[in-house]
């Protein structure tokens, strides 16, 4: 046996062993451990490896960067290794993928077959029909930008950016998914991304070798503590349960498996698996199943060889990692710290062995080494398409009403106003809470959203509640009509700025701490009737805010419940939340709406005193408002009053769900940049001053075109538009397709931008 492993020449490939490390390194301790006089060839593309150093590589293969290699020549050199008997086992993906399409299948070469690399590709991982798992929804960037967005708020925030190789972003805002979107696209030179839904449970995984479509053996790992960058550093090590264990052979036996891999999954509270990558090599920690007593790397070598390897007993079923410091070797010295410049540096040492530059390889190569893509499937937003249709038809023709004679005199930027969406939202919202059983549910229009006279005049005429935070709103509404007695007060400036307390009492107001909880009831103590319903509004422990009382702590909880025994009977009590739906995501918001719902139940069976009316702001998209919350409301009244038996009435603070979509900012271009690529940037005369929100959710644009017609730019495209400002930040658009055709002088409209781009806008660079 000692002549024959003499002669068993094994290459690996992936010796990066740092904080996101490839397999090479542990792929070598278990063969070390198996076959102790083989020749283990290290085989790498940059000195910056840290596996170059590891004792148990006989020898070094390091070649030059992807960037320098002729690939033919490379691919020719390995088939003579192949060809004289030794074997390969790549841990890198991309190189897998390369090697599986240049090399065929060679018997030597343990990497799967270019038709089962197809069929494992995320994100939708076709190969997994029939397994006990999951995928997570998904959606490719490659649709519009608006598509993107809901498929955020409807599954909630964070979700992942993800490539189609390495890398993946937790982002938690559409400001972040752009960014993570324009860091994936150019480190591995693709445009194929996609967002996925973030799971949340358990880290588990199975690692398996196989060979010809037969499953050698497979184990199941879970995660007992991994780096900040989420890689394992400790893991427990099991038999993999046989209701995933069967449909598993079935699997790899169809797709003729050969190598190893790894599925990376996600079981959730209610024990559901999802199954997020199929990595097709071994993983990183493949050696903690070797210290468990399960050796893949041998199994699949002897497999392939019929070489008897070395077995050894189990020492855990329990892993972890240490930081170990080794000898380097003198032949490969350490080359100094990069510092060109911060990006490359850490695009170097992040991905050492240089698979964003394969990346780009690929794509610039022949399209036979890039895998065919399989149809994924996707799940798409379902939209209600009547509301959504209709309010797109409303705005199209406030855009067509749009006298495009006076463009050339039109005094640019300047903010549009579209009267019959305005008038369409606000009529749509009264009808559907227009209920009079109890509880009652109320609108009330957020003044700070847009303080503009003409949603107030709308707001009033459909019988709505005026929302304010100040005295100065308070001051606004009533001079548009409103009276005291159909204004709500909230927030934690609302005295500002002069503190008065005015003799006609409030609908509501709303506390927003115990120290003003407190003063609110010695005022009303000295006969000052500050409003019909006094309340408080509520910080939920599941949330970060600045907010509310935190009702988790034990001690203001006590108090919230003492101050609310001293309430005089004739005033309502109310609880109030609002935790913005678009920023949490929709399910989420339901969730805490339930949550505040057992909140209000608890203070009810500790105060003994019942709550009449609860406020549930909720920074709510327009198609939300319309698609999900105006739908459910007799949902939201059933529950409401399920737990809380005492409720009288519900209001609700519709804000930018009714007035973003009612105004639009004309602007006119400056300049045209245009670059021999073929992209183009626009520069126009508003900017990030007049739409101070435009990175927090898309904006349509619109061209309008010099003939009178116009035309919806689409998305995802090359060019950008930039503002006015000599700012780096005053950028508007960024991957928008824009027309070769526009020119100096055309209107541009950015749509959506009648919430708090208007509110929020400032007088920056008007001189």
């Amino acid at each position: 046996m000692a002549k024959e492993q003499r002669r068993l020449v094994i290459y690996i490939s992936g010796l990066y062993s740092g904080p996101n490390p490839s397999p090479g390194v542990g792929i070598a301790r278990s063969l070390r451990a198996a076959y102790p006089n083989a020749t283990l060839v290290g085989v790498d593309y940059s000195n910056r490896s840290s596996g170059l150093h590891w004792v148990d590589f006989d020898e070094i293969w390091l070649q030059r960067p992807w960037d320098e290699l002729d690939l033919k020549e490379y691919a020719t050199q390995i088939k003579r290794i192949l060809k004289g008997g030794a074997l390969w086992i790549s841990g890198l993906d991309l190189e897998t993928i390369w090697l599986a399409d240049e090399l065929a299948e060679h018997p030597n070469l343990l990497v799967p077959p270019v038709s089962a690399l197809n069929q494992v590709k995320k994100p939708a991982i076709p190969a997994c029909e029939g397994m006990p798992v999951k995928i997570p929804p998904f959606i490719p960037t490659s649709v519009s930008e608006r598509d993107l967005y809901t498929f955020c708020r409807k599954h909630g925030w964070p979700v992942w950016v993800k490539g189609p190789w390495y890398q993946a972003r937790l982002v938690r805002s559409w400001r972040e998914v752009k960014a993570a979107c324009a860091e994936l696209a150019e480190t591995w030179a693709t445009s194929t991304l996609f967002l996925q839904k973030h799971i949340v449970g358990r880290e588990e995984s199975i690692a398996f070798a196989a060979y010809r479509g037969e499953l050698l053996d497979a184990v199941y790992m879970e995660k007992r503590d991994i780096t900040p960058e989420g890689k394992t550093w400790a893991g427990h090590i099991s038999r993999v349960p046989s209701d995933l264990l069967d449909p598993l052979r079935s699997v790899i036996q169809h797709l003729e498996w050969t190598g190893g891999a790894e599925l990376e999954m996600m079981r959730d509270g209610e024990g559901d698996l999802w199954l997020l990558e199929w990595n097709p090599r071994f993983p990183a920690w493949i050696h903690g199943s070797t210290i468990a007593g399960y050796n893949f790397p041998a199994l699949l070598v002897e497999r392939a060889t019929g070489i008897p390897y070395v077995t050894s007993e189990p020492q855990s079923p329990e892993f972890t990692r240490v930081v170990l410091e080794v000898p380097a070797r003198a032949e490969y010295p350490l080359p100094p710290l990069p510092e060109p410049h911060p990006g490359q540096s850490i695009l170097i040492l992040k991905h050492p062995s240089g698979m964003p530059t394969l990346a780009k390889r690929l794509r610039n190569t022949a399209a036979s080494i890039i895998i065919k893509r399989t149809p994924d499937t996707i799940e798409l937003v379902k939209k209600d398409d009547e509301s959504d249709t209709a309010l797109w038809n409303l705005i199209r023709v406030e855009i067509d009403r749009i006298d495009l004679k006076l463009s050339a005199k039109l005094d640019t930027p300047k903010w549009l106003f579209f009267e019959s969406v305005a008038y369409f939202l606000f009529e749509s919202m009264a009808r559907a809470s227009n209920q009079t059983t109890v509880p009652i549910v109320k609108a009330a229009y957020s003044v700070k959203t847009n303080p503009d006279a003409r949603f107030l005049d709308l707001a009033r005429q459909f019988g709505f509640l005026a929302e304010t935070i100040s005295q100065k709103e308070i001051d606004k509404a009533v001079s548009r009509g409103f009276t005291m007695e159909q204004i709500v007060l909230n927030g934690p400036g609302k005295w500002w700025p002069d503190g008065r307390r005015r003799r006609a009492p409030l609908h509501a107001l709303f506390c927003d701490s115990i120290e003003e909880f407190e003063n609110v009831l010695k005022v009303i103590q000295t006969d000052h009737p500050l409003s019909q319903i006094i309340g408080v509004r509520i910080r939920p422990p599941q949330i970060v805010s600045r907010f509310g009382i935190p009702v988790a702590s034990f001690d203001a909880f006590r108090k919230l419940v003492q101050l609310v025994k001293i309430l005089p009977s004739g005033y309502k009590l109310g609880i109030h939340f609002h935790i913005p739906s678009s920023e949490i995501g929709l399910q989420a918001w339901w969730r805490l709406f339930d949550s505040m719902l057992n909140w209000g139940k608890a203070i009810e069976a500790a105060s003994g005193r019942k709550i009449q009316v609860i406020d549930i702001g909720g920074g709510f998209f327009p198609e939300d408002l319309q698609m999900e919350i105006q739908t459910r409301i007799s949902h939201l009244r059933r529950s409401a009053l399920r737990a809380l038996p005492g409720l009288e009435e519900i209001i609700l603070e519709p804000g930018k769900a009714l007035t973003q979509p009612a105004m639009g900012l004309a602007t006119r271009v400056l300049e045209m940049r245009r670059s021999v690529s073929g992209t183009t940037e626009v520069v126009v005369d508003g900017s990030i001053a007049e739409l101070p929100d435009i990175w927090h959710y898309p904006h349509r644009v619109v061209w309008m075109r010099p003939e009178g017609s116009w035309k919806l730019l689409e998305q995802p495209g090359t060019s950008r538009i930039m503002g006015r400002l000599c700012m780096e930040g005053d950028i508007l658009a960024e991957n928008i397709n824009v027309p070769r055709e526009i020119r100096k002088g055309d209107i541009l409209i950015f749509l959506d931008s009648g919430s708090y781009d208007r509110s929020m806008s400032y007088a920056f660079g008007r001189g």
